[in-house]
């Protein structure tokens, strides 16, 4: 599992996600793990294919059942 105190930008990650990400208030993973889908939904920046990105890095990250678990 990756530490989740490493910022977005310091992951190899396509510029625009990086900056979608910040734009909904995410910087590092730990932002990420620490978010809740519902939340995030409701603002104006966030999008299903940005989501799905977002699934995609956390699963690379080995982090993808942390995140899901603390979605419940």
């Amino acid at each position: 599992m990756t530490s989740t105190n490493i910022p977005l930008t310091e992951l190899n990650l396509d510029a625009l996600f990086v900056e979608q990400s910040r734009r909904l208030g995410l910087v590092t993973l730990a932002d990420v793990i620490n978010s809740k889908i519902e939340t995030l939904s409701k603002k104006k920046d966030f999008t299903y294919t940005w989501y799905a990105d977002l699934l995609t890095l956390l699963k690379e990250q080995g982090l993808l059942s942390e995140f899901q678990q603390r979605q419940l």
